[in-house]
């Protein structure tokens, strides 16, 4: 999955956004016209929404360490 700016003029998908889109979620494995359509504000809102439900990743260096032992 990836999360590419784009140029085009393309309204926000998520909710009742009507802002334009700044940015494009493109999914892996999937058709050529999936993608999400997202300005900053709702992007921002969506990263903060799946922060609250899954952790951060763990540390490159703390999974060195623990491999160590």
């Amino acid at each position: 999955m990836e999360v590419l700016p784009i140029k085009h003029n393309v309204r926000c998908e998520l909710g009742a956004c009507g802002n334009k889109a700044a940015h494009a979620v493109k999914f892996d494995r999937v058709g050529l016209r999936s993608r999400i359509y997202a300005c900053d504000k709702c992007l921002r809102e969506l990263h903060a929404a799946i922060g609250a439900v899954l952790p951060p990743p763990k540390s490159i260096e703390t999974g060195k360490k623990k491999d160590k032992k």
